[in-house]
């Protein structure tokens, strides 16, 4: 599941709607804005990227991760608008029947939007 949206998010509700009796590993990541950006202050970040455009990049983030480990379910949830620091800004949860697949495809959809990051964000 992809969502792209304004408000915040809750990891408890997505971990718990990601329960099966088959899965033995649930990863999450919550990524946050921090305080700082290659060594300076900033105050706020903003994703004014067109929600369509993250969407498709995000689905084809998440298609590479499952054609390529042996997980079971994946939910990203991304922020657009104005952030301010601490407030979340990504969630990538993964899981799987055993630990090192679901870590191995979050840290690679982590990686993956990382990069893109780069040309989504714009640093105040």
């Amino acid at each position: 599941m992809i969502e792209v949206r304004k408000g915040d998010f809750s990891a408890d509700e997505i971990v718990a709607g990601m329960k099966k009796p088959e899965i033995g590993a649930i990863v999450v990541y919550v990524g946050t804005v921090r305080s700082f950006s290659a060594g300076k202050q900033i105050e706020s970040l903003e994703f004014a990227v067109d929600d369509e455009a993250i969407s498709k990049r995000l689905e084809e983030i998440e298609k590479a991760a499952r054609d390529n480990f042996a997980i079971d379910d994946i939910v990203i949830v991304h922020r657009v608008g104005t952030l301010r620091v601490s407030d979340n800004i990504l969630l990538i949860a993964v899981s799987a029947a055993h630990r090192e697949p679901a870590f191995n495809a979050c840290g690679y959809i982590i990686d993956n939007i990382k990069f893109a990051h780069a040309l989504w964000r714009k640093e105040k």
